[in-house]
């Protein structure tokens, strides 16, 4: 007699996926958790506020002979340069003038981004010049080896930065076969023909990139090429960001000087983001316990959408606290809201999704390129949390539907 032993390898997958997903999401909710405390020595599950990384000062520049016009110019490319860098918070102050008719402005910043890049970004005018040697001038001098550094050393030419529509930082190979960022600029179309006659002048000999005074030499390759590029000596991809925005930002159009630099106490908004976090999660379980008794909204729909709200939720503390991200608190009741909303709204509309979710990204990119502070970050982690949405809805749905095959 012969046993025959019948196996259905689908249930058992079914059976199988659905346990590995209610594990995965039960961990995610539980690393979620406000203070959840370390479970080893080398990684903590708790969630790193930016609040001890804020710091505050106040730069106080002197304008030479400024115009109003000038005076606005100067006022927008610094706003930009901080706006592109992500400053939490600046703000530009005209303090008036002085009988010499200098200008002086009060920036004020408050933000966790590096102090020293903060500072360039507000300290320099990038005024950038193409320059030629002076004959006069012994370069090769063991008494003065760093003749080719200073612009009294050079010739001015007719170019300058607004020759060139833009910079771009990038990695080219050097002539020892390994990579090094420089700095590319690129022309603007009708001054191509011009510029290579100029360069096709100097072959063979070095050039001056002059960036307010100090100059990087260029050598004139005796090939033809359409790069112009200068070295640019930092590999670190934040000191990149920076000499980027000053290139590509506009440059200053008077003198000015740092005059003072004033440490100041930062004014940062603070929550008790374990109280919040407690507070949204009894009223999310209120919110739909009220729609689905008092409202009696569809159980299918809630079921998907409190389950992906969940899940989305988690997901996103979870990734925060693993990888140690800082993040603004007082941000985050804010994103839950709109999060619970968006989901809300996405479970409802199956039809026109798509168009509710492109709208959406659409306008908070344009925030993101056009916010400050705080809105243009805000805007950023929308984004996030709108494509995790999307995926936590599809999965929500996905699951509810094995669990009750089972």
């Amino acid at each position: 007699m012969k046993i025959k032993f019948k196996f259905n390898v689908k249930p058992f997958l079914n059976y199988l996926i659905v346990i590995l997903f209610t594990a995965f999401g039960i961990a995610t909710m539980l690393v979620a958790l406000p203070l959840t405390e370390k479970i080893s020595e080398k990684t903590s599950f708790n969630l790193i506020t930016k609040d001890p990384y804020y710091w505050s000062a106040e730069y106080n520049l002197k304008l030479v002979n400024t115009d109003s016009k000038k005076l606005e110019e100067a006022r927008n490319i610094l706003s930009t340069r901080l706006r592109k860098f992500g400053v939490e918070r600046a703000k530009i102050y005209n303090e008036g003038k002085d009988e010499e008719g200098n200008t002086f402005l009060k920036v004020v910043v408050t933000t966790s981004k590096d102090r020293d890049l903060v500072k360039e970004l507000i300290n320099n005018r990038f005024d950038v010049l193409i320059m030629t040697r002076k004959e006069d001038v012994d370069f090769l001098s063991e008494e003065d080896p760093y003749a080719y550094l200073f612009a009294d050393n050079y010739n001015p030419t007719d170019w300058d930065r607004s020759d060139f529509r833009n910079v771009y930082i990038t990695e080219l190979k050097t002539s020892n076969n390994e990579y090094a960022n420089f700095a590319i600029f690129k022309l603007w179309p009708n001054r191509q023909s011009e510029f290579n006659t100029f360069i096709g002048q100097h072959k063979g000999e070095y050039l001056g990139v002059s960036i307010d005074g100090f100059v990087t030499p260029y050598l004139v390759p005796f090939d033809d090429t359409s790069i112009f590029a200068i070295p640019v000596s930092t590999e670190d991809p934040i000191q990149i960001k920076a000499i980027d925005i000053l290139y590509n930002s506009g440059v200053i159009p008077v003198n000015y000087t740092l005059e003072s630099e004033n440490e100041l106490d930062p004014e940062i908004i603070k929550i008790d983001h374990v109280k919040v976090s407690i507070g949204l999660a009894i009223s999310l379980v209120l919110a739909y316990i009220y729609l689905a008794f008092i409202k009696q909204n569809d159980f299918e729909v809630l079921r998907k959408s409190f389950l992906a709200t969940v899940l989305t939720i988690s997901i996103y503390l979870t990734v925060l606290k693993i990888l140690q991200i800082p993040i603004d608190t007082f941000l985050l009741p804010i994103q839950a809201i709109l999060t619970f909303i968006l989901i809300k709204v996405l479970s409802e509309n199956d039809d026109s999704v798509i168009y509710i979710e492109s709208g959406l990204i659409l306008s908070l990119l344009i925030i993101k390129i056009l916010g400050i502070g705080y809105i243009s970050t805000l805007a950023t982690n929308l984004i996030i949390l709108i494509l995790l949405s999307k995926l936590c809805v599809i999965i929500s749905g996905w699951y509810i539907d094995k669990v009750r095959k089972i």
